[in-house]
């Protein structure tokens, strides 16, 4: 059962209406909602801080963040896909953004909401009203392990970024308007509260709270975090732990389309940490509230490009040609729709009937008509017309971690230096064999290095990994950059036009959004914008 949310705690503080205004008389601005529970009146039971708990979860659920607009964005300036452009909506994810544009702009204050809901929760945790015990740590680990997964994205997709521990005192303007901390740093940050979340967070949940963090969640979280860290030995500790816990396991070959659908499929013995999204009736935009804007509506931007509201995208070829040089139509047939034998569309109709139209742009772009399947809505069932364009009622949860790329990414750390590139491919060939195809033999760690790159592509395409992980291995330059023609003989943006290419010591980060820099003097621009 997915989290429920049927009550939401909002902690928001507009920090001008904390100021006196001048000439004005104090007394008059003191209006009172009879609608509101004030946050010292709140916090006076568990249930109270169960509640807050959802409330500190729901702004990495909304439309403004996971609900969208970080995948219309941030991860399909990916090289797997080419973007048709669309006005603004596209020029982050084509690589052509520049201050201004959409999206930067909302991700950001996003990630900071759940930030300060999760230091309330932290620093309101009496221990009167929550006493030692198993409430109290599934509650404190649940606000350790978010901190750390806003921090996370922060860093990762903005580097420098202030690094928040604590409620701000209004009185204290060092804390209002915070300095930046490096992207190394926020990244330790969110290491130690990954630390302390693993020691206060349950194995697992019973069924009725299945989808919340647990210590593996914790533990996979901090692997990757400190993979990214270049901490190759304490990356593996923690994968290793992941792996050992036995309590994850990798779905057989003939379920691994499970891995991206709704309803029973959703936190299956694969998944270490999804999103939780419900199915809805109607599309709300960027509201913070129960059930609102945590609908899977990014099926706009993984939709096929005549099912999209913006101008959708194409499969670059080189991905096809990864899995076809490796003999794999399992993880092919479940991530790209194309026409091969058997091929279907949404409602199980003919590819080439279902696709014609889309097959018909396609040509008129002059590229191969490969299109998105994981996230699309095709596993519903459901006709085109059947699916409203936000997608709203498809409900797909998220997959943030699974079990196979903690495989995959605890490879790469025993890869690293040579340390046990044997152990490496071992856990290269677990994926493979579920994926239904030949081992690897071992090779050197260059070797074993470039079957990790392909494996990521086979295995995780279309899932959020693969510009960060471009980014992380030095390699965006060389396979996004200007003259790249690793699309079939393409820049893999080339839809976009001349300017929209991977620019090094710039697109490693996105820009900090205008607002924040105008409201807080103390925050930098980032290197090339």
């Amino acid at each position: 059962m997915k989290i429920k949310t049927s009550k939401i705690f909002i902690v928001a503080i507009v920090l001008a209406l904390l100021f006196p205004l001048n000439g004005c008389d104090e007394n008059e601005l003191e209006i009172f909602n009879p609608n509101t529970v004030s946050q010292e009146a709140f916090f006076s039971s568990e249930s109270d801080f169960r509640l807050a708990v959802n409330g500190m979860i729901h702004p990495i659920t909304a439309v403004l963040f996971w609900g969208r607009v970080v995948h219309t964005g941030a991860l399909l300036r990916s090289d797997a896909f080419n973007v048709v452009p669309f006005q603004q909506n596209t020029t982050m994810s084509t690589l052509n953004g520049s201050p201004g544009d959409r999206w930067a702009s909302d991700m950001y204050p996003q990630l900071y909401q759940t930030i300060r809901r999760a230091n309330t929760i932290i620093e309101e945790a009496d221990e009167e009203v929550l006493p030692p015990g198993d409430a109290r740590n599934e509650i404190l680990g649940q606000a350790y392990f978010m901190r750390a997964f806003a921090h996370w994205y922060l860093a990762a997709f903005y580097g420098n970024v202030p690094l928040v521990l604590k409620v701000p005192s209004q009185d204290n303007p060092e804390e209002v308007f915070p300095m930046q901390s490096t992207q190394a740093q926020v990244f330790a940050a969110a290491v130690e509260d990954l630390g302390t979340a693993a020691q206060l967070l349950p194995a697992s949940w019973p069924d009725s709270e299945s989808g919340r963090a647990t210590r593996g969640a914790a533990l996979a979280l901090r692997g990757k975090t400190q993979l990214y860290l270049g901490n190759y030995s304490e990356a593996a500790t923690d994968l290793q732990a992941v792996v050992d816990s036995g309590l994850y396991s990798l779905l057989p070959a003939a379920r691994y389309g499970e891995n991206f659908g709704s309803g029973a499929t959703e936190n299956n013995e694969e998944s270490v940490f999804e999103l939780q999204f419900s199915p809805q009736d109607a599309f709300v935009w960027g509201t913070d509230s129960p059930q609102t804007g945590t609908q899977t509506n990014f099926h706009i931007d993984y939709a096929p490009p005549l099912e999209a509201l913006d101008n959708g995208h194409f499969i670059n070829p080189h991905i096809l040609a990864t899995f076809e040089a490796n003999g794999d139509t399992v993880r092919r047939n479940a991530t790209i729709a194309f026409d091969y034998p058997g091929a279907t569309g949404y409602a199980n109709l003919p590819f080439l009937e279902d696709f014609e139209g889309d097959i018909e742009n396609a040509n008129s772009f002059g590229v191969e008509p490969l299109f998105t399947r994981k996230y699309s809505g095709m596993d519903s069932g459901l006709t085109r017309d059947e699916i409203p364009g936000f997608g709203q009622i498809l409900g797909n949860n998220w997959r943030i971690i699974r079990y196979a790329d903690v495989l995959l990414m605890l490879a790469e750390a025993l890869n690293e230096g040579g340390t046990d590139t044997p152990g490496a491919v071992a856990l290269i060939n677990q994926v493979r064999e579920r994926a239904e195809i030949a081992p690897i033999a071992v090779g050197t760690e260059d070797e074993v290095f470039d079957a990790i790159v392909d494996e990521r592509i086979m295995e995780l395409t279309g899932e959020g990994h693969r510009y960060l992980d471009l980014v992380r291995w030095g390699l965006a330059d060389e396979v996004m950059g200007q003259g790249s023609t690793i699309a079939g003989g393409r820049h893999p943006k080339s839809l976009a036009g001349s300017t929209a290419f991977f620019t090094a010591n710039q697109d490693e980060l996105i820009w900090i959004p205008i607002p924040e820099l105008n409201a807080n003097q103390n925050l930098n621009q980032n290197p090339g914008y």
